[in-house]
C-alpha cells in the first residue's frame, strides 16, 4: 500500500488566493492524502473558504491568531501521514509533485532532501509563471 502523505496549509487572511491553493492539493496525483488546513485567526473570509472543501480526506481547523509557527505547528499535530508536504495559502502545487517526489525516495538509498519536482514564480497571473526541474538533494 502507498504511503499517506499529509498536506498541511496554515492560512492566515488568505481568501483570494485559497481555493487554488486546495484544488491544487486535492489535484495530486498521488491517491493517498490528507490535507489539513489550519486557520489562525482570520479576519476575512478564510475560513470559510476553507469549510467549503472540507470533507474526510479535507480536515479545517480554526483557533485564535497565535501566528505562523504555532499554527503550522498545530496542523503537524493533526497529521496522520508518513509525508508531510507543507505548502502555504498562496501557493499552488503542480498535479505530480508528491507523485515525483515519492518516486524519487524509493530511488534514494540514503537520507534524501526533496525539495521541489519543478517550482515556478507569477505575481498574479499563474498562466506567465515558467516551470523548471529540480533535483533532490543528498544529503
Amino acid at each position: 500500500m502507498k504511503s499517506l502523505v499529509s498536506i498541511l496549509i496554515p492560512a492566515y487572511n488568505a481568501q483570494e488566493f485559497l481555493a487554488a491553493t486546495i484544488t491544487s492539493a486535492l489535484g495530486q496525483t498521488w491517491a493517498r492524502k490528507e490535507v489539513i488546513i489550519v486557520n489562525d485567526g482570520s479576519r476575512d473570509e478564510t475560513l470559510d473558504v476553507a469549510r467549503r472543501f472540507e470533507s474526510a480526506s479535507v480536515k479545517v481547523i480554526t483557533h485564535e491568531n497565535q501566528g505562523a509557527a504555532a499554527t503550522r505547528n498545530k496542523a503537524l499535530s493533526l497529521a496522520q501521514g508518513e509525508f508531510i508536504q507543507w505548502l502555504d495559502a498562496d501557493d499552488l502545487l503542480g498535479s505530480n509533485k508528491i507523485t515525483c517526489q515519492m518516486e524519487a525516495g524509493v530511488r534514494c538509498s540514503r537520507r534524501t532532501l526533496h525539495s521541489s519536482c519543478s517550482a515556478g514564480a507569477a505575481m498574479w497571473q499563474r498562466s506567465r509563471s515558467k516551470m523548471s526541474p529540480g533535483r533532490p538533494r543528498r544529503w
